[in-house]
């Protein structure tokens, strides 16, 4: 709820959203959606590209017409001529629309949607722009021997060093990895740089459940230039808690924490100019070790462009095998 408030949301610091709900004859919801004027993508691509986003309806086609026809209705107020989605509220949040892959519950950050939900989308004229993939491997299935290259390829050149971020100092250290996420992701498809309070709050938000081990910065001759962060899948205690954190809730919320066996590979880069170096390489060896000797079974890289060809052949050597796929959709105004 903080997230939509305008008062507290710090997207709504630079950008603007108009949320709408769909009701029935009876008052009962129906459907729901936002407009959003995402004024930082605006700024990087001038492209005139609104989006929608938080978008839920029932299996019913005017339903979701009419929520649609809100948004370009509302788009268009404001001098756009594009609409791109779902995205709630930008790329550096919880983006696409799954197409793959239902039965299977959505890690932390990801999103989760019924099928019928793309055919709704689609009858409303959008096509796909870009899509999004998640790739997952079982530690039983890694090759040891591949680790070991790994792990000396990251080692060859010496002036590179991988030490854990200081979560006590995590004020300090989410500098380091906003400024390399910034520059890392900079021409990927879609990036649009994170503003310093949504990072702040990001951060604060998993610092709960970040892990020394899994928190990685990158350091040549001492200057951070690399990061890798991956987090336990806490999604499967917080179902455990039927959405009430409550002294039950909570309760049951330790209780599964116990039960994850599944980690989340959320962000890895480099900057450009140390590219090639290995640190990659580094980043996987050393990930792959801390996880082998702990209780997770299991790692999702996600989620991934498509068109990123050079991630994706690093991680088919490892085996991972795509197991999601979320799609951007778009249609003019």
């Amino acid at each position: 709820m903080m997230r939509l408030d305008r008062a507290r949301s710090p997207f709504f610091e630079h950008s603007d959203a108009a949320l709408f709900l769909a009701r029935d004859a009876s008052g009962e919801p129906v459907g729901r959606i936002a407009a959003i004027r995402f004024n930082r993508h605006l700024e990087v691509y001038d492209d005139d590209i609104g989006f929608f986003g938080f978008f839920e309806c029932i299996d019913d086609e005017s339903v979701s017409r009419r929520l649609f026809a809100t948004v370009v209705e509302w788009l268009r107020g404001q001098g756009l001529k594009r609409v791109r989605g779902p995205a709630s509220f930008t790329i550096n949040e919880e983006i696409g629309l799954l197409i793959e892959n239902f039965d299977e519950p959505p890690t932390m950050l990801t999103t989760w949607n019924p099928p019928y939900y793309r055919r709704l989308v689609e009858l409303a004229g959008f096509t796909k722009v870009e899509d999004l993939l998640a790739r997952e491997l079982a530690f039983a299935d890694l090759d040891v021997r591949y680790l070991e290259r790994l792990a000396k390829a990251g080692e060859r050149n010496g002036q590179v060093t991988i030490r854990p971020a200081n979560l006590a100092k995590l004020e300090t250290e989410v500098e380091i990895l906003m400024k390399i996420y910034a520059e890392a992701w900079s021409e990927n498809w879609g990036a649009v740089p994170i503003s310093h309070d949504e990072f702040q709050k990001l951060a604060g938000d998993l610092k709960p459940f970040l892990l020394p081990e899994y928190t990685l910065i990158a350091e040549y001759e001492g200057v951070p230039v690399g990061i890798c962060v991956a987090v336990p899948d806490i999604n499967v205690a917080l179902k455990a808690c039927g959405g009430r954190l409550g002294p039950l809730g909570l309760l049951r919320f330790l209780l599964a924490r116990r039960r994850i066996d599944l980690i989340r590979g959320v962000v890895m880069g480099v900057l450009k100019a140390h590219r090639n170096k290995g640190i990659d390489s580094a980043f996987c060896s050393r990930i792959a070790k801390a996880l082998m000797g702990s209780r997770y079974k299991r790692i999702e890289f996600s989620w991934m462009l498509e068109s990123n060809f050079r991630v994706h052949r690093v991680l088919e050597r490892t085996g991972a095998k795509v197991t999601k796929r979320w799609r951007i959709y778009e249609r003019e105004l």
